[in-house]
């Protein structure tokens, strides 16, 4: 009977070990001991991995009919996976947050409210570019109570990254600016329609572009900035950039740019000779992440 009893162990460590290394995509099932529901961490980029991981936050959510079933926080990864939850057979829907900490914010009108799904995370300061916070959202059929189950929450950035460069600005020109619609926050339990999870508010606030000089002999980089990705039903990105001469010289200019996703990272790459108060900028495709935004010559009549 003891040998049974060790086989059975041995048995669940050889399922479930080499998938939580594995990082594998599916759920887990074990077909010994008790049943309920752990939640393991993975990163969807690449370069997230190895992320110190400070605050955790769990939300589960019965899909059938909207209802918050558990809520949970955590310090690290490791103590979010330990976690064992009791559940029914059902559908779920589970919500995780990680590193969220001021100055992002959970609305307040939603901690209280039967539909967990209008939940929105946000910053205090559009403008505050702070370190990067993370959500993940994944489903699961609980259909044998007695079975445990493991699932992977897959994580990606709330914020978007945006970088400037601008070739050929001359000596001690400063650059300053704005994005004038940049979502007030993210619902991160509502489908975009390509089917992913986490849909910008119809909201809209504007995020400051800090402060740049030139200097001599080196393009004009603004450092990245990580704000929330566009408001949602805008088609573009609109940027309001100014650069000011020693002299008090102000050229104002007007941009529109693709849609900014979370999770992504934009580069504007402007040549100043050929800067028009009105731009319109296209996307280059760097890597599954990144884009490249350039302007091609086309002349924007704005539309604000």
């Amino acid at each position: 009977m003891k040998a049974k009893k060790r086989f059975n162990i041995w048995l669940w460590v050889l399922l479930c070990v080499p998938c939580l290394l594995a990082s594998c995509d599916h759920d887990v099932h074990d077909g010994e001991g008790d049943g309920g529901l752990s939640v393991s961490l993975a990163w969807a980029d690449k370069v997230d991995e190895g992320t110190e991981v400070k605050d955790v936050k769990t939300w589960i959510v019965n899909v059938t009919d909207g209802t918050q079933v558990a809520q949970r926080q955590h310090g690290s990864a490791q103590e979010m996976a330990s976690e064992h939850y009791d559940m029914s057979e059902g559908h779920y829907r589970i919500l995780t947050t990680t590193n969220l900490v001021a100055p992002f914010t959970i609305s307040e009108q939603t901690r209280a409210i039967a539909n967990i799904n209008n939940l929105v995370l946000g910053l205090s300061n559009p403008s505050a570019s702070t370190e990067h916070a993370y959500y993940g959202v994944t489903d699961i059929v609980i259909d044998k109570e007695d079975v445990h189950y493991i699932t992977r929450s897959e994580m990606r950035r709330i914020l978007a990254e945006l970088t400037i460069f601008i070739e050929g600005v001359p000596d001690n020109f400063a650059m300053i600016g704005k994005v004038l619609n940049v979502a007030t926050g993210l619902l991160p339990l509502q489908k975009n329609e390509d089917g992913t999870f986490g849909t910008a508010s119809y909201t809209k606030e504007e995020c400051d572009i800090p402060l740049r000089i030139a200097v001599p002999g080196e393009t004009l980089r603004m450092e990245t900035l990580r704000l929330m990705p566009t408001a949602n039903g805008f088609h573009t990105t609109k940027l309001f950039i100014q650069l000011i001469s020693p002299g008090g010289v102000v050229s104002n200019y007007d941009i529109e740019a693709p849609v900014m996703k979370s999770g992504g990272k934009y580069q504007i790459n402007l040549e100043y000779e050929e800067m028009k108060p009105y731009m319109y900028l296209t996307s280059t495709k760097i890597d599954d992440w990144t884009e490249g935004w350039v302007y091609r010559g086309e002349i924007l009549n704005p539309e604000y």
